[in-house]
């Protein structure tokens, strides 16, 4: 788990005198300890489960740490150019303690709904209690599975899938599965590291660790779901977002 308090120092220490320059260099040594560490955050979540009290501080950590997050991952460019609107019913697959879910929420308004799915027990309890407090109600938390987010069938207008599509085990299989709870004209919309964009920040990567982020590796689990890559965004600083539907 990386030190919040660690980047803050970093930040200060930099002495150009240009604010966007700080900001970058700032942001990218955050994202190059997320890649490395994401793994290794999953697996503490995970094994923790029946320990959701004890875990609030972690997810506090991560809520804290958020709000750096907002430089780098661009939530709200991100909606409008994947099309998010009022009104449509979307599902955030690997939700965690819901960095997107609540902008979807807000996005979607009250005519619509969101579903949020995760295998993480101690998040979804964090998230609920976020959303109470914030008086969301156009939303459904889903204990999900390792290879079912378990959706309702036939009823999603997109499903989003942020850094996560590396964590699961088959997933040409989950990403097939998940045809099952799309409307006809339903997409699946993944939001994936880019090892490319990556290289600069990270030249001391293992190449089996910099395969799993290539482009080539999250088409090929695309092809292989049979689905077609509608589009290719290419905005964010250190990762892709993939607009698919299926085939």
């Amino acid at each position: 788990m990386f030190d919040l308090h660690f980047y803050t120092k970093f930040q200060n220490m930099i002495t150009d005198e240009s604010r966007y320059i700080k900001r970058k260099l700032f942001c990218l040594t955050l994202i190059i300890l997320l890649v490395f560490h994401f793994n290794g955050l999953y697996g503490q979540q995970t094994h923790e489960h029946e320990h959701i009290q004890s875990d609030i501080s972690l997810y506090e950590r991560q809520e804290a740490q958020n709000q750096v997050r907002m430089y780098w991952q661009m939530p709200n460019r991100v909606l409008d150019e994947i099309g998010v609107e009022s009104g449509q019913i979307i599902a955030d697959v690997g939700c965690g303690i819901g960095y997107f879910t609540m902008r979807l929420a807000k996005k979607v308004s009250n005519s619509g709904m969101v579903y949020a799915s995760d295998i993480d027990t101690g998040a979804l309890a964090f998230l609920k209690e976020k959303a109470v407090r914030q008086n969301i109600r156009n939303l459904k938390i889903i204990q999900g599975k390792e290879d079912d987010p378990l959706l309702p069938g036939s009823a999603i207008d997109m499903v989003l899938i942020v850094n996560t599509i590396h964590l699961i085990d088959r997933p040409s299989e989950y990403l097939s599965n998940l045809k099952s709870c799309l409307k006809p004209d339903g997409k699946v919309v993944i939001v994936q590291w880019d090892a490319e964009k990556m290289d600069s920040e990270a030249p001391d990567w293992s190449a089996e660790d910099r395969k799993k982020y290539t482009q080539q590796t999250t088409l090929r689990i695309i092809y292989d779901a049979d689905y077609d890559v509608e589009r290719i965004l290419d905005f964010l600083p250190v990762q892709l977002i993939y607009i698919c539907c299926p085939r």
